[in-house]
């Protein structure tokens, strides 16, 4: 008999617990290591169950639900909360109201068709959600919002984002787990054509690339970073080719002079690279 949840997948549980977090006034930034508190659970472990990509056993929902002293039906399908709509959903969103721009939780509902009222609405954007107040026809794909709960924020440093480029997904991944650990925000990227694209909508902090991808050097890439919306970002060069003969010293070389490359030989001592890291962000 299997002891997974199977009343609802893994995000959704995700999605719930995350928003019975911020309910009961846990930031976004101290969930992983409240989780990890509740449940016994590594840094990655707790990481990977907020990210929904860990599954829930039905006794780990009941003890993050019990911690916080609510039923655990609340994490395992979306509750009425009193509004008289079973269907709505806590998410966690963004609120626009007049000039205000802040997170929320807001339990939405069902898709409004062209003839029906709610004085907000919400707007899916790829896995967030916008909520505005709609004066009149809602707009396509506009949903019912029942209920919206703001938690003041406290004040707290913002996190440095680290993209890590590695065409080994497991390397990237466990860098990123030891990033976090580290006070930093981290996205993993397994091809160099998957990170140059995210530079054309994203702006990273620093970056920390591998040099050969099936062939090719990470130098073009390099090169887009220096061009991109932030361009004075530290680079942080991983390679464990020059060892082997596999990579060009002098192409490492020239990278380094023209770009202003930091360069590790693998495996690269992780305490160090982050203390280089650190200080080259005015964290240390």
């Amino acid at each position: 008999m299997t002891t997974e949840a199977t009343l609802a997948d893994s995000l959704a549980v995700a999605d719930r617990v995350r928003a019975l977090m911020v309910r009961h006034g846990i930031g976004k930034r101290q969930q992983t290591t409240e989780l990890c508190r509740i449940l016994d659970l590594s840094f990655s472990q707790g990481h990977r169950k907020l990210r929904g990509s860990s599954p829930w056993t039905l006794a780990q929902i009941r003890k993050v639900a019990q911690a916080f002293g609510e039923p655990p039906t609340q994490l395992f399908a979306a509750q009425e909360n009193g509004l008289g709509a079973a269907g709505a959903q806590p998410r966690e969103a963004t609120l626009n109201l007049g000039g205000f721009e802040g997170p929320c939780i807001a339990w939405i509902g069902a898709p409004l068709g062209r003839d029906e009222r709610a004085e907000f609405v919400a707007y899916g954007e790829g896995e967030r959600w916008r909520i505005v107040r709609c004066d009149g026809s809602p707009g396509e794909h506009a949903h019912e919002v029942q209920k919206i709960e703001i938690h003041p924020r406290r004040g707290e440093a913002q996190r440095a984002t680290i993209a890590v480029v590695d065409a080994d997904r497991a390397a990237a991944e466990a860098l990123c787990d030891y990033l976090l650990q580290n006070g930093f925000e981290a996205r993993a990227y397994d091809r160099l054509t998957a990170f140059t694209d995210a530079l054309q909508t994203q702006t990273f902090d620093a970056i920390v690339t591998d040099w050969l991808f099936d062939g090719c050097t990470a130098a073009m890439a390099i090169e887009s970073v220096r061009r991109s919306a932030q361009p004075d970002a530290p680079i942080f060069l991983l390679t464990g080719d020059l060892l082997t003969g596999k990579a060009s010293e002098s192409e490492i070389s020239e990278v380094i002079r023209r770009f202003d490359v930091a360069c590790y030989e693998k495996p690269a001592r992780l305490a160090i690279l982050v203390a280089d890291l650190s200080k080259r962000l005015g964290r240390a």
